[in-house]
Formats: C-alpha cells, sequence, structure tokens
C-alpha cells in the first residue's frame, strides 16, 4: 500500500524531510508517494561569528540560511516525489572568522532560496521539483585573522537548487526553476600568514541542477529560467602578508544543469524535450588577490556563464539534447599582485561564456554511443578581463577567455 504525505508550510523558513530508513517498513510498501508544498513569505537571515582571541588547534564557522528546503530519501525500494516551493522573501546568510591565529580555521557560508534533493539507494525515483525564487539571495563571508596553518573557505548562494538521485535503478526527473532576484557571493579575506595552504571559493549561480546516478538508468529533464534586470554576482578580495599555496576561485551562473552517471544509459533532455535554460540576468565574476610575499603557487581565478549544460557517464549510451538562450551580460575578472622571492608561481585566469553545453562518454567497454543535439543562441555581451603584477617570480601565468557559445561532445575509449 502506498503512503501519500501532504505539507503546507508558511513561516520564517520551511523545511520539510522525508526520510525512510527502514528496510523492514519499506518491504510491506513497494513506493512511496510524496507531496510537499512550500511558501515562504518573509525573509530569512542567518549570522555567525567566531573569534578568536588568541590561538586556537582549530576554528570553524558555519552559516547556513534557506528559504524552502525540501527531501525525500529512501535506502530500499521507489519514491514518487512531487515537491512545489515559492519564496518570496529575501535568504541571506553571513559569516565572520576572525581574531589571532589557528592551526586549522574553515569558514562555510551557504544561502539556498529554495532547495529539493530526492531519490533512492535501490529501486526507482520519480522527481519532479517546481521552484520559483522572487526574493534575492546572498551569502557574505569575512575572514579577519593574524594567522593560520591551513585556512579554507566556501561561499555559496543560489536562488534555487534542485538534487534527484539515484544508485541500483532507474531516475526520471524533471525540474521547473525560475529566479526572479538578484543573487550574491562574496568573500572578504584579510590576514597575515598560512602556513601549509589557503583556499577559497566563491560561487554564485541562479538556477542549479545537479543529477548522480551509479548503475542506475537516468533520465533529466529541466526548464531553468533567470529574469532580466537582476544581477547574479561573485566576487573575492583576498590581501595577505604571506601566503604559501594560495587559490581564490569565483564562479558565477544564470543556470546549470549537470548530470554524472556511470553504467547505466543517462540523457540529460530527450529528443523533442529538450533541456531549456533561458539567462536573462547579468552575471558577473571578480577575483583580486594581493599577496605581499608569496611561496608555491598564488592563483585567481573568475569564471562567469549565462548558461551552462554537461553530462558524463560511464559504460553506457549518453545523450544531451539543450536549447540555452542567454540575454545578460557575462563578465569576468582576475587579478593578481604579489611578489615571490622563493620562484612561486602566479597564475591568473579569467573566463566568461554565454552558453556552454558538454557531453562526455568513456566508452571502457567500446559499444555504447553518444547522442544529442545543442541550439545556442546569444545576445549578451561576452568580457574577460585579467591582469598579473607580480614583482619577482619564477614563472607567471595568464589567460583571459571570452566565448559566445561553446558545445562539445566527446567520447573516449579503448
Amino acid at each position: 500500500m502506498a503512503q501519500t504525505i501532504k505539507i503546507l508550510v508558511s513561516s520564517m523558513a520551511a523545511l520539510a524531510i522525508v526520510d525512510a530508513l527502514s528496510g523492514a517498513s519499506m518491504a510491506q510498501e513497494d513506493q512511496s508517494n510524496v507531496e510537499i508544498d512550500q511558501v515562504q513569505l518573509n525573509d530569512v537571515w542567518s549570522n555567525m561569528r567566531v573569534e578568536i582571541p588568541d590561538y586556537a588547534w582549530e576554528a570553524t564557522s558555519t552559516s547556513t540560511a534557506v528559504g524552502n528546503a525540501a527531501a525525500g530519501l529512501i535506502t530500499n525500494g521507489s519514491i514518487d516525489l512531487d515537491v512545489q516551493q515559492q519564496l518570496d522573501g529575501n535568504v541571506a546568510a553571513t559569516n565572520e572568522l576572525i581574531g589571532g591565529s589557528a592551526g586549522l580555521a574553515v569558514a562555510t557560508t551557504t544561502a539556498y532560496g529554495n532547495s529539493t534533493t530526492g531519490g533512492t539507494w535501490s529501486g526507482s525515483n520519480y522527481y519532479r521539483a517546481d521552484q520559483v525564487a522572487n526574493g534575492d539571495v546572498s551569502a557574505d563571508t569575512r575572514i579577519d585573522m593574524d594567522n593560520a596553518g591551513t585556512v579554507a573557505s566556501a561561499t555559496t548562494a543560489i536562488a534555487n537548487v534542485s538534487v534527484p538521485t539515484d544508485e541500483y535503478g532507474t531516475n526520471g526527473a524533471f525540474q521547473i526553476q525560475e529566479s526572479n532576484g538578484s543573487v550574491q557571493a562574496t568573500t572578504d579575506v584579510d590576514m597575515c600568514c598560512d602556513g601549509h595552504s589557503a583556499s577559497f571559493v566563491t560561487s554564485a549561480g541562479g538556477n542549479a541542477m545537479s543529477s548522480t546516478g551509479s548503475t542506475s538508468t537516468n533520465i533529466n529533464g529541466a526548464v531553468q529560467t533567470t529574469q532580466a534586470g537582476e544581477t547574479v554576482a561573485a566576487s573575492s578580495d583576498v590581501y595577505m602578508g604571506f601566503g604559501h599555496n594560495v587559490l581564490a576561485a569565483t564562479t558565477a551562473f544564470g543556470n546549470s544543469a549537470s548530470q554524472n552517471n556511470e553504467w547505466g544509459y543517462a540523457t540529460l533532455g530527450r529528443e523533442g524535450s529538450e533541456v531549456f535554460q533561458g539567462n536573462d540576468a547579468d552575471v558577473d565574476a571578480q577575483s583580486y588577490v594581493t599577496i605581499e610575499e608569496f611561496s608555491g603557487y598564488a592563483t585567481s581565478t573568475a569564471y562567469g556563464v549565462g548558461n551552462t549544460a554537461s553530462t558524463s557517464n560511464l559504460g553506457s549510451d549518453t545523450g544531451l539534447y539543450a536549447i540555452q538562450n542567454n540575454y545578460g551580460t557575462v563578465y569576468s575578472d582576475a587579478n593578481l599582485s604579489g611578489s615571490s622571492s622563493s620562484d612561486g608561481a602566479g597564475i591568473v585566469t579569467s573566463t566568461a561564456i554565454g552558453n556552454a553545453a558538454t557531453a562526455t562518454l568513456c566508452n571502457i567497454c567500446g559499444d555504447a554511443s553518444l547522442y544529442g543535439q545543442t541550439t545556442q543562441y546569444n545576445a549578451g555581451s561576452v568580457i574577460a578581463r585579467g591582469s598579473a603584477t607580480v614583482g619577482q617570480s619564477g614563472s607567471v601565468f595568464g589567460a583571459a577567455t571570452a566565448v559566445g557559445n561553446s558545445a562539445t561532445y566527446q567520447s573516449n575509449g579503448d
């Protein structure tokens, strides 16, 4: 006998989780039917501040804000998950890690407007998510410390997130994602030194769909749109007196649909039912790194893309069918300034793309095929800028790449 769960939530933050972990209970039920309706009217805000007066072996600061969150996950059997989410308020997560020194310092800041995940470990996953984000979404991280042995941060802001998954079965998923607000992710770092490594990753996106499958049939569809007059922006500003193996990576995208599968037929979109991505928002990715003295490497990267669709598979037939329209301006800017008397390497990359589509098949058995069709239209300006000002170093590498439309289908085998 199937079970049906209906949830309606309208509050400061909406959260619904359906989790059937008991194999015994699922033995009596071939399929779970789950319906989740969520409406978030007001703002959602999280703030975390961790201060180190002197020294700590380990310092961790985490701030997470989500307007609507839904999950339907089972470990055995099949699930039919239908989720509808609407965000009308703003979502913001702020995070501060400040003070003295730490052996390990980690700051994680995450802001999602709507988030849905669903799947099964052994069975069929019938998945649908309708997500509308009308508010703004922002994530901000600030690190102001003396020094750290290892320091890392991850700052992520996305209006709509959908994650269908399946192992040892079949995944059939379709998502409609509509982002009507602005999205912003920022990382601000001011510190003396690091001893081993420093890594700062900043990401902002309008709509993101990501599906994984293993020993399964994986079929995904999506309609993703962003609103004209809005902005999707990610920025990193890093200053260090001395840095060893420093990385600042910044990514901004309007719409992203990705699928990763192995040992089973997989397709992202189908002929006549292509994945549709329409980006009208302006996309801006900026990375600025200043290090007075660095060793090892110092890297500043900025990547901006209006629409991106990608699928990869191992050992089985694979398809990618996509329609991509970009009308927004896509801008990327990466900068590095510093010096290295120890022959360090300075690396700067700046990439801006209007539409990008990639299909990859690792054809181990030699008899799998790659199928697909991609239609791309770009009406927005695409601008990539980069600069490196290095007083002394062992080597300097710089690359700025701007592409209107890019589509790649590749199959590699024995």
